[in-house]
């Protein structure tokens, strides 16, 4: 029997990936709980540590994923089963212990302390009903696919479930320690939009479009945390505005620091700054309708692009081109010989555009005006892809739009940034696999050549199989193109000195940045 009943009671966490708050009004008619903030003994320190967001969250629907600002906010509010440390270790959250009787089998025991957002117990139930909903056939949660090798969800007892999959599933553990498969009250999910969770903090008050304010609870399951009384988030998209309101001391903590100023906040007294080389730009396409249902030609783009160019312009440098699958550094799930899939070759793009007769393309990129980045980046892939003879208009709307027509599929193609959630290879189920229209994913994307081998490298356990299928995998990725890949970017984020107990994970988990929370103090 593989045993693991690990607690945890301290911690120093982090991470996680943006604008404008989708019935605001429900959210806080769900999470303000009169009376809540009476103040025992335990009671978090008096302060408040102001966070800089890149963008006002499009909504907080905790099975959603709306972008990098919206899930680092989310995290105050809900709580998954498990989670991760600092080095990326499966660990108890919600629950309290668990143990794995057989490969097919989990059996979780919740935290006799554990409580929602408005006093209720955490219980059984409302894990069964949360997952049901996740894995549910109407679905848009973005774990869903990792759902779906759940066979059965059983509430033993009270605080007790137990969940068998249909076949050993290595992966599955870590879906439920990423942030993006939380429990709710089972009794309030009517409205995606005020859904009540089990986090550190309540959200207090809200400005649409402008700020988020959240108060510590008195009542959280870990005692000491949340370390602070209140943390407001405050939208600065403008990234010169986020940069001078950290120098100037009206922010404690920025997200999206601005490559050209790295180096700025790292030399400048009472500022750290910190990074990571986890995330990454990509580009994904309309598969059901436009130019790009024809693979060739979105081959053809992805060898059109110089991406030395993209890391230089866009990034000052501080990046790594990425023309193939992203893997972690030292994955044993790479192949050297994979590594350059679609490497910069504009005669190859101008004789794959030939051969699928669209010499004249005429298409239009989308992007958005509240990152500058992905302006940059949209305007050098412009310059790079008319030098092959494609004609590229640029619609570059704010984020929540961009969110908005991404998942109706409203484009031609569109530029994206994002990251792994897992440290594990079927984070790629993400980019290359079926399932519910995703701004994050390629329009219409449904290709059973590739939904097999990441089905069947999600359920194998032997790491040296699991290789040859993930080499497999690669191979026909560099065929079909369902997206083609940029450059991993720095990710940074500015931290006045009077911030403590405030630490962004490593490259592969610098998603979980909102964790950092329960544990940062200021002085």
């Amino acid at each position: 029997m593989a045993n693991n009943r690990n607690t945890l009671e301290g911690r120093s966490f982090s991470k996680g990936r943006r604008q404008f708050l989708q019935g605001s009004a429900a959210i806080g008619a769900g999470l303000l709980v009169p009376g809540a903030f009476s103040r025992p003994a335990n009671a978090a320190a008096p302060g408040t540590i102001t966070y800089a967001l890149s963008a006002y969250p499009p909504n907080l629907r905790p099975f959603d994923w709306s972008g990098q600002a919206a899930v680092t906010v989310k995290a105050l509010l809900f709580r998954g089963l498990l989670c991760f440390d600092e080095k990326g270790t499966v660990q108890p959250e919600l629950a309290e212990s668990w143990e794995q009787p057989d490969p097919r089998t989990y059996r979780f025991k919740l935290r006799p302390n554990a409580t929602f957002q408005n006093g209720e117990p955490v219980m059984a139930e409302d894990v069964k009903a949360s997952f049901d909903a996740i894995r549910g056939a109407k679905s848009t949660a973005y774990v869903r696919q990792a759902f779906q090798a759940v066979e059965t969800i059983t509430v033993e007892d009270p605080k007790t479930v137990r969940i068998v999959l249909k076949q050993p599933t290595p992966s599955f553990i870590l879906a439920l320690a990423g942030q993006m498969a939380p429990i709710v009250f089972a009794k309030k999910m009517d409205n995606p939009d005020a859904m009540i969770g089990a986090g550190p903090y309540r959200l207090e008050s809200s400005e649409k479009g402008v700020s988020l304010t959240f108060k510590a609870r008195t009542d959280f399951y870990r005692p000491g945390q949340p370390a602070t009384e209140t943390v407001r988030f405050v939208a600065y998209p403008d990234d010169s505005l986020r940069i001078a309101a950290l120098t100037a001391g009206d922010v404690d903590i920025i997200e999206y620091v601005p490559w050209q100023s790295m180096k700025r906040v790292s030399q400048t007294k009472g500022l750290t700054l910190q990074h990571s080389l986890g995330s990454f730009m990509y580009v994904v396409f309309n598969l059901k309708e436009g130019p790009f249902t024809d693979p060739r030609v979105r081959r053809a783009v992805a060898h059109a692009v110089k991406r030395e160019d993209i890391i230089s312009a866009a990034f000052f440098g501080a990046g790594k081109v990425l023309d193939g699958v992203p893997l972690p550094t030292g994955s044993p799930y790479a192949v050297p010989e994979l590594e350059h899939l679609w490497p910069y070759d504009p005669g190859r793009a101008k004789s794959l555009l030939k051969e699928a007769g669209a010499q004249n393309v005429q298409a239009t990129l989308l992007a958005t005006s509240t990152y500058g980045f992905h302006k940059d980046i949209a305007e050098i892939m412009q310059q790079h892809l008319a030098a092959v003879g494609m004609q590229v208009k640029l619609a570059l709307p704010e984020w929540g739009v961009r969110v908005s027509q991404g998942n109706e599929g409203r484009y031609h193609f569109a530029i994206n940034g994002g990251g792994p959630d897992l440290g594990d290879p079927d984070d790629l189920t993400a980019f290359f696999g079926s399932g519910s229209d995703s701004y994050r994913r390629s329009f219409g994307l449904s290709d059973p050549k590739l939904d097999a081998l990441l089905n069947k490298g999600r359920h194998e356990g032997d790491t040296a199989t699991r290789v040859k299928i993930y080499a497999e995998l690669q191979r026909a990725v560099a065929d079909s193109v369902p997206v083609t890949f940029l450059n991993f970017r720095a990710q940074g984020w500015g931290v006045r000195d009077r911030v403590k107990g405030f630490k962004v994970l490593s490259d592969q988990m610098n998603n979980q940045v909102g964790m950092a929370f329960d544990t940062a103090t200021v002085s």
